[in-house]
């Protein structure tokens, strides 16, 4: 006891740091198999903290604190998104998203990054105030190649870069390592490429030709993105009859959509969407689809639609930067887009910035379609909205909008973001009733396909269902394809569960449009894969993968 006593502050400090270093290593990285990269990592931190630090305790701390930074926020994105912390979203995605992610969750992000700034401070003061011996730089340099080689052992003994497949990263584990590694290898590459393909090509089907009557004028297709949307049927909760109709509308086809994502990463179901490939066909290159693939893809919905001589233009609830849309939108084919943050009056931002209300982007989509309309030709617009988006703990409307359905609904869950969902749910559901009745005066009996979906479920529904972020059924949301002034084809049917990447397919098919060969080729794989893209074996998919190579339409080079 007394020569426990006897320890100065700093002896203190160093031994608190050895004591809770390794617990908190192994709490981030999960399985004990992961430990030994883990501990490699740290050891590698603490070197590299050890340049800057000629202390050994205050290194050891910095170490400490880089290290529970690093794994909080890579706990943290898992929770929110179902996906680790990895270096991409410091070079891709950071310049461009972190002031939504920060006005989003405005409660979680202000109050983690003032303890982060705290504990920096509290570092940079533990360095000018403890004293201790200064190890020299011919040390630290020696200490760090060491660290340097032995990760680097550590890293190849695993299975080296190639260790992280994409399910690694999203069941809760490596928060640590693979943040590390993805700066190494394991993350977004420079160069993109399909991690389900096969040597052989598969042989593209023949054109299909029109089913339409000859004669009869294309329909407009009106494609609409409703952010953060489920059906809450799915998980066995009751909604009313005009929740029903918005789910599944009389005589559409309609069923479950399985995307890539959850809780975020709308560019990877609107690339699917537009593609018709499943962005995790890319692997970890997936979350960066909008940067890496963009002027890649030759064969998309609107360069498809371009060549049947329609107009295609998007409404983006986003600005041209986000997350790179302007490039990637502009690659695919959109001849025309809107972006809700640089509208002109009469939009109303600042109303904008308090709801994102559907109904804005649904006038400004019927100004756009009016022009189209006057030019004669066939429109394909496409819309994303945003109003479920973002944390549901924060109330957007007044607390009297709606107050009856938002009581039901928290008192049928016990789950206070679920009555918020609701409430904005259901002015969703008005915004878009009204949409469709003008859309329907201003078409003046011309036909049209209205296709609308959800991009992925909002983070909550993991408190709501007590499922993890990588559990099959918080992947699904809802499609609907309905028709205005015209019928669907009834041969074509909905299937219960259909994957993102087949939903420009169906829509084809469902407008009765003539199929090129790749999208011939596509609606014969609906037999294989059509609930589940990624996720299936078929060969006859990662053929048709090659397939796409050899013929230029995506280019990998």
């Amino acid at each position: 006891m007394q020569g426990l006593a006897s320890l100065g502050v700093g002896q203190w400090l160093g031994a608190a740091g050895l004591a809770i270093a390794p617990p908190l290593v192994a709490w981030l990285e999960g399985k004990r198999t992961a430990w030994p990269l883990g501990f490699a990592t740290f050891f590698l931190l603490f070197g590299l903290a050890h340049l800057l630090f000629a202390g050994n305790i205050v290194a050891l701390w910095a170490a400490v604190v880089l290290t529970a930074i690093i794994g909080i926020v890579s706990k943290l994105k898992y929770r929110h998104l179902g996906f680790n912390f990895l270096a991409g979203d410091v070079y891709h995605l950071a310049a461009s998203s972190f002031r939504g992610v920060l006005a989003d969750h405005a409660r979680m992000t202000i109050p983690a990054l003032a303890v982060m700034i705290a504990i920096v401070l509290a570092i940079i003061a533990m360095a000018l105030t403890l004293a201790e011996p200064a190890m020299p730089l011919s040390q630290r340099l020696a200490l760090f190649s060491a660290a340097v080689l032995l990760y680097l052992c550590v890293l190849w003994a695993s299975g080296g870069p190639k260790r992280f497949h994409f399910h690694h990263l999203t069941d809760g584990r490596f928060h640590l390592s693979a943040f590390v590694a993805s700066w190494l290898g394991a993350g977004p590459s420079r160069r993109p490429a399909f991690v389900d393909i096969d040597p052989d090509p598969l042989p593209l089907l023949p054109p299909v030709p029109s089913r339409r009557p000859a004669g009869e004028r294309m329909p407009h297709i009106v494609m609409i993105l409703h952010e953060s949307t489920f059906d809450p049927r799915r998980f066995g909760i009751a909604v009313n009859e005009a929740f029903g109709r918005f789910f599944t509308p009389p005589g559409a086809l309609s069923g479950a959509l399985h995307v890539d994502v959850f809780g975020g990463s709308t560019l990877q179901t609107e690339f699917s969407v537009l593609t018709g490939l499943s962005s995790l066909s890319f692997g970890n290159d997936g979350r960066y689809v909008f940067h890496l693939l963009s002027g890649r893809m030759r064969h998309t919905l609107p360069s498809t639609l371009n060549g049947l001589d329609y107009g295609a233009c998007h409404i983006s609830c986003d600005r041209p930067s986000f997350v790179n849309c302007g490039r990637f939108y502009q690659s695919v084919g959109f001849e025309a887009i809107s972006y809700a943050e640089t509208l002109p009056p009469p939009f109303d931002a600042e109303r904008w910035k308090r709801e994102n209300h559907d109904e804005q982007l649904y006038d400004h989509a019927l100004g756009q379609l009016s022009n189209r309309l006057a030019a004669g030709k066939p429109c394909f617009l496409s819309i994303a909205t945003l109003m479920n988006h973002g944390d549901h703990r924060r109330r957007i409307f007044p607390v009297e909008r709606h107050a009856d359905l938002r009581r039901q609904a928290v008192a049928a869950t016990g789950v206070p973001s679920y009555g918020e969902y609701i409430v904005r749910l259901a002015e969703s559901v008005e915004a878009y009733a009204t949409f469709r009745r003008r859309l329907e005066t201003m078409l003046d009996g011309q036909p049209a396909i209205i296709v609308r979906y959800g991009d992925h479920q909002p983070s909550f529904t993991t408190a709501l269902t007590g499922l993890p972020p990588s559990d099959p059924a918080l992947h699904r949301t809802f499609y609907a394809i309905e028709a205005v002034n015209c019928g669907l084809p009834d041969d074509v049917a909905a299937p219960p569960v259909l994957d993102c990447a087949f939903l420009s397919t169906l829509t084809l098919l469902a407008a009765g449009l003539p199929l090129d060969q790749v999208s011939a080729t596509r609606a014969a794989l609906l037999a294989d894969c059509a609930a589940s893209y990624f996720g299936s074996t078929s060969r006859r998919k990662r053929r048709f993968h090659r397939a796409l190579v050899e013929a230029g339409m995506v280019d990998l080079a």
